[in-house]
């Protein structure tokens, strides 16, 4: 009895032991003894090319098309995904099937096909080729919006290529509480990657979206009422010494939150950015006017645009990222953030390089640059009258699901350069300078031709800053104003909100006076 096993790009070995065993039975006017729940097994081996080390990867298994569910010993089911190390025996129905490896960005990606036939037992190896050591060139990895399991994390994580995760324990969605009963703390790693714990809570209520990072403690985020405002919260996880996060730009009280001087950070790729469509609307924050942000990408040209109008406040916040991986179906690290830790990191090195904005965010292409030797978040002071210009040193990693099309470099929000491959090859890798007179900040971002979402990377921005003053735009800090105008309407019969808003006014309003740019 033949078994045939046929993968379009991966070399196939037949067990020849089953080969024999499968002919002696049918000799014996025998079958094998299968269960009634699947046809055949098939054994498939993942390593990394050139060292032969296992890996740990992500597999999409598809038959027909149609997504395949199926569990197997060792392994992780979830999003969609079968996770696991090394290899894993699949016991499947008879059939054609296609599927997908992901070891995550830093390596090959690979697809194929198998024909699998009734009383198979075959096996196969797959071999990966790593593009990149994100975290040898002391880059690491995190996903700052994660509520998985704590026992799927240390496997969910290295087959994603993160080594930092703070776990959400504790969400308030406007009133209603959910919490995550805490797995014994062995469990949790914070000496060595990957490095996740119960470290995260999130207030999400009134529209807002707060996220918390701490080592030791967490605000009580579910004793607040829907209607209490989040300012108490903040402030408290502020002073505890927690790291403060928008969960996305368009939260309706992000004017409020800047205001407070309390927030730190913000997820300019987010729970909306999922791996392969968006979530195309800003369900409890200010909407985008879909004439100028329209369509699949609108909602993350938005949220950044959002960004860029904070940095042209004056304002150094740095950019970050999360999934909401479990609890959106992303994957972990389908949306990312790098932060430059060196050689060694704990959680509060990393959070500590997150707020310096030594960071890259992502949810495609790896992104790396320096300037004069300096990371993104680094100031250049000038001297009135005095003209800089600055070189860009950059690496640039292709991820195969998000092939990159052109590179832009952005000045104040807009695009002074923008670089196709085929140039770049041929300038040898060499960015164009940019200069400045005046104040103001930069940035590198990396393009795809992703058309079901804003698929894109860009560095954290570095700040130019002449006779030690920011760069405030008057448009910008209007654009703030107008939406605190905006927050009137939307609220108009709730005291509490607008008492929020009306108290982050006069912030704005002197922000506003002064201004010394368009």
């Amino acid at each position: 009895m033949p078994i045939t096993s046929v993968l379009r790009e991966f070399p196939l070995l037949v067990r020849s032991i089953a080969c024999l065993l499968c002919a002696l039975l049918i000799s014996m006017n025998a079958s094998p003894a299968y269960s009634a729940g699947y046809d055949g097994v098939l054994t498939i081996s993942v390593a990394e090319e050139g060292s032969g080390q296992p890996l740990p990867v992500r597999m999409q298994l598809r038959k027909s098309g149609r997504p395949v569910r199926v569990r197997a010993a060792g392994a992780i089911a979830v999003d969609g995904y079968l996770v696991f190390e090394g290899s894993v025996t699949l016991e499947l129905k008879q059939g054609n099937y296609e599927f997908s490896l992901d070891a995550g960005p830093e390596f090959q990606t690979r697809d194929g096909h198998f024909s699998l036939e009734r009383h198979a037992d075959d096996e196969t190896e797959v071999l990966l080729a790593r593009r990149v050591s994100m975290r040898g060139e002391g880059w690491w990895g995190g996903d700052l919006d994660v509520a998985q399991r704590f026992e799927n994390m240390p496997l969910l994580m290295r087959a994603a290529g993160i080594e930092f995760v703070p776990v959400i324990t504790a969400e308030n969605d406007n009133g209603k509480c959910r919490q995550v009963r805490q797995s014994p703390s062995e469990q949790f790693s914070e000496i060595s990657p990957p490095l996740f714990g119960p470290w995260a809570a999130v207030d999400n209520r009134r529209g807002s979206g707060l996220l918390f990072v701490g080592m030791q403690q967490l605000p009580q985020v579910c004793e607040a009422s829907a209607t209490e405002s989040p300012l108490a919260i903040l402030k408290a996880g502020s002073e505890m010494g927690d790291a403060t996060i928008a969960l996305s730009p368009f939260a309706w009280e992000l004017p409020v939150w800047i205001a407070s001087g309390k927030l730190e950070a913000v997820n300019i790729i987010n729970r909306n950015a999922l791996i392969d469509k968006t979530i195309a609307n800003e369900k409890g924050g200010y909407p985008r006017d879909k004439k100028f942000f329209p369509g699949a990408m609108g909602n993350g040209r938005w949220s950044e645009a959002i960004y860029h109008h904070l940095l042209n406040c004056g304002l150094r916040i740095p950019p970050t990222a999360g999934s909401g991986s479990g609890s959106n179906g992303n994957p972990l690290g389908a949306n990312r953030v790098y932060a430059y830790c060196g050689e060694q990191c704990t959680p509060a090195i990393w959070l500590e390089a997150m707020k310096a904005g030594q960071v890259m965010v992502t949810n495609g292409p790896l992104l790396r640059t320096k300037v004069e030797g300096q990371l993104p978040g680094h100031v250049f002071p000038t001297a009135v009258g005095e003209e800089r210009e600055f070189h860009i040193s950059l690496s640039l990693t292709f991820y195969e699901k998000a092939a990159v099309e052109y590179l832009e470099i952005l000045q104040n929000g807009e695009v002074a350069h923008q670089i196709r491959l085929k140039d770049l090859a041929e300038r040898q890798g060499r960015l164009p300078p940019i200069k400045f007179a005046n104040s103001g900040w930069f940035a590198v971002r990396a393009m795809t031709g992703n058309t079901k979402n804003y698929q894109y990377a860009t560095t954290g921005p570095y700040y130019v800053e002449r006779n030690g003053q920011p760069r405030i735009s008057r448009r910008s800090v209007q654009f703030f104003i107008d939406w605190l105008d905006a927050a009137k309407e939307e609220f108009a019969d709730d005291e509490a909100i607008l008492k929020d808003f009306a108290g982050a006014r006069p912030f704005w309003e002197e922000l506003l006076a002064k201004a010394n740019d368009d």
